[in-house]
């Protein structure tokens, strides 16, 4: 069985719970659009760290753009919505994995003030 996202449900008596789908993490240049690697050694951790938090909270894409103006500035995507949220790139290449969760918390309560309509008063 199968969910509206395409996820794959397993069940057993009086138990369904969805599979874990794999988190796709992009990093793209605002400029262009082109996406770039982050290969620093010490973002694997907090690149594993945003997988987790990703299936953890139903996000299939993470996106993070990086600004023209301010090449240290990310910012976040979560699925179809860019937010006005930005993460320094010294998160991931300092690997400061012990922060990215709380900061994808705030990107994700970012993305709710959206859709609520309170977006246009955190510019």
């Amino acid at each position: 069985m199968k969910t509206p996202s395409g996820n794959s449900v397993r069940s057993s008596p009086g138990v369904c719970y969805a599979e874990p789908t794999m988190v796709e993490i992009k990093f793209r240049n605002e400029a262009d659009g082109q996406e770039f690697q982050m290969t620093h050694p010490k973002a694997a951790r907090v690149l594993s760290d945003i997988q987790t938090w990703a299936q953890r909270n139903a996000f299939e894409h993470v996106s993070f753009w990086r600004d023209p103006e301010d090449q240290h500035k990310l910012w976040v995507q979560l699925g179809d919505d860019r937010l006005n949220y930005w993460i320094h790139d010294s998160t991931f290449t300092e690997g400061k994995h012990e922060t990215v969760e709380m900061q994808m918390d705030y990107a994700r309560g970012a993305q709710r003030r959206s859709a609520a309509g309170y977006d246009k008063f955190d510019k």
